[in-house]
């Protein structure tokens, strides 16, 4: 049963991780809707490991270490080894996850400056030389919010 779930994580994790890299193309050829739709199949990926291994904890006792005692030699190997790829994924899913983080982050800085540069910067309140009575300056669309 412990193995059988631990396959189970690891092929959603490492669908995750093929989510990851197709969130990434995306996300580089600036494919909005393609990029919703890896989202919401990451949803429900990560829903399917939350309920796997609520599944997991209430048939077991304890973690998967304290299970270990219980089970045969080639058992741990295996349970081992699944562990240890499961690790690997993880962690290759996580740098995937943060690049796509970034990637994310300068798209949005760039769409600001984007905004920035279009917006009128202040053009005077029709006052001669403007004489500085009027609103602050900068750009009157609030590209922050």
């Amino acid at each position: 049963m412990l193995i059988e779930t631990l396959e189970k994580q690891l092929a959603l994790h490492k669908s995750l991780l093929g989510l990851a890299y197709a969130k990434r193309a995306a996300i580089k050829e600036n494919k909005m809707d393609e990029l919703n739709r890896i989202v919401r199949d990451e949803q429900k990926h990560v829903s399917a490991v939350t309920i796997l291994e609520k599944q997991r904890n209430a048939r077991s006792e304890g973690t998967v270490m304290e299970q270990l005692p219980q089970l045969s030699e080639e058992e741990q190997s295996r349970v081992f080894a699944l562990r240890d790829e499961l690790m690997a994924v993880l962690a290759d899913l996580r740098a995937a996850n943060d690049l796509n983080a970034e990637l994310l982050d300068q798209s949005l800085q760039f769409v600001h400056l984007q905004l920035d540069l279009l917006a009128p910067q202040d053009a005077g309140n029709y006052a001669p030389e403007g004489d500085g009575d009027g609103p602050s300056s900068g750009p009157i669309f609030d590209s922050k919010a």
